[in-house]
């Protein structure tokens, strides 16, 4: 499996690979030398917008793909030439706040969140996710569904760029 370095001006993509469970950093203080010093340091694949940064990190011999368009086309496009499939899962989904790993917490188990999410979401919700980390919980409520639907429009979207 790839891992990722994320430019700053590609954050939903960095989220989109992050609920796919796709090791990615992501930073908006990094500057283009850093992101191209990590790639290179850690055999991440650089993901840019920028051109410049692009034809440095190939000069480099850094693995790297010049990212353009909306963010659905981005997200398409890097999930078709790296073979991700479109499908969020909880289970095998990091942190979309800082990359970190998950870890599920069941109903039995869930009086250790208790103190980090609202009462109401604590009270009708039994599954959560904690990164242990950043600290933040994570649970399948209504925004879930809305992520399962983008996930089949990138579907489609890449079914469209194959031909």
């Amino acid at each position: 499996m790839k891992t990722f370095i994320v430019d700053a001006m590609l954050g939903k993509l960095a989220t989109w690979l992050r609920l796919t469970g796709q090791d990615t950093m992501y930073s908006t203080k990094i500057h283009d030398d850093e992101f191209l010093r990590i790639a290179i340091d850690t055999g991440r694949v650089l993901l840019t917008s920028d051109e410049e940064l692009y034809h440095r990190a190939i000069d480099a011999n850094a693995e790297t793909m010049l990212v353009r368009g909306s963010v659905d086309e981005e997200v398409a496009s890097v999930f078709l030439k790296y073979d991700i499939e479109p499908f969020a899962d909880a289970s095998i989904s990091r942190c979309t706040k800082c990359n970190g790993t998950l870890e599920y917490i069941s109903d039995e188990e869930k009086e250790r969140i208790k103190s980090l999410v609202l009462d109401k979401t604590y009270d009708y919700y039994n599954e959560f996710w904690y990164c242990k980390y950043c600290k933040s919980v994570f649970f399948k409520g209504g925004q879930w569904l809305n992520i399962d639907e983008y996930m089949i429009r990138i579907g489609e979207l890449m079914e469209e760029m194959k031909n």
